[in-house]
């Protein structure tokens, strides 16, 4: 079975948006105090903000639950787009909407049906 170059494509964006959101997780489940700011702004622990972003990240890496995870990564980057825009921190905002661009292009292009199905919810 042949597999086109778009569905290559978004399994290479997915797997660079898994691997930065893992990194990115693993980093707020060890506890780095530079990376947890969105946990003291919405006073969670650490842990918690950490968790459910690896949660989300493992859920959107699997294929059968890629549309699960892709919209608790939503939920979580939207939340993230949020504390950023109340800090008034603009970089950090666009790369948080960058990165959920990035996910959602991914998702998409490696399940070639869902692309007419979102956009038939849509209209």
């Amino acid at each position: 079975m042949k597999t086109s170059p778009f569905v290559w494509s978004g399994r290479v964006l997915s797997g660079v948006v898994v691997a930065f959101l893992g990194f990115d997780a693993a980093l707020k489940l060890a506890g780095r105090p530079d990376l947890l700011q969105a946990g003291i702004v919405l006073d969670a622990p650490p842990a918690l903000v950490g968790g459910v972003l690896l949660a989300g990240t493992l859920l959107y890496a699997l294929p059968r639950t890629a549309l699960w995870g892709a919209l608790a990564l939503s939920l979580a980057l939207g939340a993230s787009i949020a504390i950023q825009a109340a800090a008034g921190d603009p970089s950090r905002l666009l790369f948080a909407v960058y990165v959920a661009i990035l996910m959602w292009i991914g998702l998409i292009l490696r399940k070639p049906g869902l692309g007419p199905i979102l956009l038939r919810t849509v209209r």
